[in-house]
């Protein structure tokens, strides 16, 4: 399973909803509406959005973002409250007691992709490991609304099967991202970014030369230890091409440990 943290992709690294240790199962929800997902690189950008339109909603008054896990149609799966807390997507907190949930990103004008399944069968797999029962449902089952849509709707009645053969309750093997075989140096502890006055010592100096080692270009700036523009747009390139060949990570431009540790470890690209 390709797994983001809630660290990265921008949230505090723990949910504050209450703790929910087991639930009956889990239940699927969709974006709805209008959307056309974007390449990979805008994902974690919409799993923010949803947080922020989540915390703007006085009427449900969510403290945090509302599903417990979130994927993409990229069979990324995105944490979201994370396993063991109770969702705040159900309809109301007896249902909200009863099952755990998880979204889609998916909008009403696009179709459900294998990879899409994919991600969300990982989800579901992922709690069910962590306390989550057999039971898979929809978010219209016992509330009324027509989430997660009918095509979605229509698999989870089917069981949820894995695209490609597995289904409900069969194994499969884990994705793992191929490795370079190096080891990354100990992550030196502050995230490196774009700031004012810009970030500069031998961190940021040994992150661009490693971009150089792997013929990524700085522009005309090179290894000068100052994480300036160019630093910036080269890490967010190297970050969308990170994620397109299966180590999915935040692309905000920012050098945290993630990114540090593909650095060295993930294999150059074909």
């Amino acid at each position: 399973m390709q797994f983001v943290t809630r660290e990265q992709w921008g949230a505090s690294p723990t949910s504050p909803a209450a703790d929910l240790p087991t639930a009956r199962g889990v239940k699927v929800h969709w974006i709805g509406g209008p959307y056309r997902t974007p390449d990979h690189s805008g994902c974690a950008a919409e799993v923010r959005a949803i947080l922020a339109e989540h915390l703007a909603n006085k009427k449900e008054g969510w403290i945090d973002i509302a599903y417990n896990l979130i994927a993409c149609q990229h069979a990324v799966v995105f944490e979201g409250r994370g396993a063991s807390k109770m969702s705040g997507a159900n309809g109301n907190r007896e249902l909200n007691t009863n099952h755990y949930a998880v979204c889609a990103i998916q909008g009403t004008d696009e179709q459900a992709s294998d990879l899409l399944k994919q991600g969300l069968r990982d989800a579901i797999e992922y709690l069910q490991e962590r306390g989550a029962g057999p039971e898979i449902l929809g978010h219209k089952d016992g509330y009324p609304t027509d989430c997660p849509g009918d095509e979605l709707y229509a698999w989870v009645r089917a069981g949820a099967p894995r695209p490609g053969g597995t289904g409900a309750g069969q194994e499969h093997e884990p994705s793992t991202p191929q490795t370079s075989g190096l080891t990354a140096p100990p992550f030196p502890g502050r995230v490196m970014r774009l700031t004012s006055p810009t970030m500069q010592g031998p961190d940021v100096q040994a992150a661009q030369e490693r971009l150089l080692d792997r013929t990524w270009s700085l522009g005309p700036d090179g290894a000068d230890g100052w994480y300036g523009e160019h630093t910036e747009a080269t890490v967010r390139a190297f970050q969308a091409d990170s994620t397109r060949n299966g180590w999915p990570l935040a692309v905000d431009g920012e050098l945290g440990p993630q990114t540090w540790r593909a650095l060295w470890e993930r294999p150059v690209s074909p």
